[in-house]
């Protein structure tokens, strides 16, 4: 089976980042074990456990935030070139969506839209595995990397309009709400950065079809060596598992487990080597899985409640509160004004 592994240019800018502010790469490198070569081709593969190991050392200094500033459109590779000659921002960050399995599958946040009293906004939504959390700058360096991809996109002029962030509200939180400069909110179930939607709109002003064409061509051709069924990994084979198991009821880890011809204990051990988790994988699954029901008119939300595994409609109406912020009927009604 082949290992997880991310886009080179993604582990080379991190790097790069960190050395801007004074980290000494040489021994980081050394010390997770990351073959040099590597970082000298941005299409390259980078084992995921070794990226990994190298923000756990970079953990240590506690420069998260900073480093997502600084890493740029860049870190996304040939995405991120393509992105830049798209018609408009919303064109841009739609086939972002599209490709970001290039980058590691799972690692681009949906992308949401969602309208209430206070606006209407365009939403980065991620669920964050239990390591990333523990290590706190990964999360806070995605975030700041988020604002800095949609600067470098829509121009520097685009403001947030707000924060979640799935970490524990440090002694001192002024920096970190400082650089986000709009409302924060800690200890959050999800990685979430909201921008007004109206930033969909932007012209790109390095607009060039045929430019966007030609790299759009290249990203989508990185797609074609990505796992098959026989050697995806783990975490994706658990996903198709999940998948299948959802209208069945409440998909269980013995049952996957027991289909992937291996015991809990070694799913459980093989997922979060690839750091993620069996009820991530499941929150995640039904997340999709629910914004694609609901959007069929046909249903009600009872149904797609068991449609989705749950026992009881009380329990998705909940669940779809913590990962959107509205009921499903609320979802439903917005999208019907918007």
């Amino acid at each position: 089976m082949a290992s997880p592994s991310v886009l080179a240019a993604m582990t080379t800018q991190v790097l790069a980042a960190a050395q801007s502010l004074g980290a000494d790469v040489t021994a980081i490198v050394r010390e997770a074990a990351i073959e040099p070569e590597l970082l000298q081709d941005p299409d390259a593969r980078v084992p995921l456990e070794q990226h990994l190991k190298m923000w756990e050392i970079l953990s240590r200094r506690g420069d998260g935030l900073q480093i997502g500033a600084r890493i740029g459109i860049a870190a996304l590779g040939v995405i991120g070139y393509a992105m830049q000659h798209e018609a408009t921002v919303g064109d841009a960050l739609a086939w972002q969506q599209r490709v970001g399995a290039v980058l590691y599958p799972g690692l681009v946040p949906q992308l949401e839209r969602r309208a209430d009293a206070a606006g209407d906004y365009v939403v980065f939504v991620r669920a964050m595995v239990p390591a990333f959390a523990r290590l706190r700058e990964p999360i806070l360096a995605q975030a700041a990397s988020i604002v800095t991809m949609m600067r470098a996109v829509a121009g520097a002029a685009v403001r947030l309009a707000f924060v979640t962030l799935p970490l524990a509200r440090p002694a001192d939180p002024r920096e970190v709400e400082a650089y986000f400069a709009c409302p924060v909110a800690w200890d959050a179930p999800l990685l979430q950065l909201g921008f007004d939607a109206a930033v969909l709109a932007v012209p790109l002003p390095r607009a060039d079809p045929q430019l966007f064409g030609y790299l759009a061509r290249r990203a989508e051709a990185m797609l074609s060596p990505t796992p098959s069924p026989a050697d995806a990994s783990w975490a994706d084979r658990v996903r198709r598992e999940i998948g299948a198991a959802l209208a069945e009821g409440e998909p269980r880890l013995q049952a996957v487990a027991k289909r992937l011809a291996v015991s809990e204990r070694t799913l459980h051990r093989r997922l979060l080597d690839e750091q993620t988790n069996f009820a991530g994988l499941v929150e995640e699954a039904r997340h999709a899985r629910a914004l694609q029901l609901l959007a069929d008119r046909s249903l009600s939300a009872s149904e797609v409640a068991v449609l989705l595994g749950y026992a009881e409609p009380a329990a998705f109406f909940r669940a779809f509160k913590r990962w959107t912020g509205e009921t499903p009927q609320g979802w439903r009604r917005r999208g019907e004004t918007g």
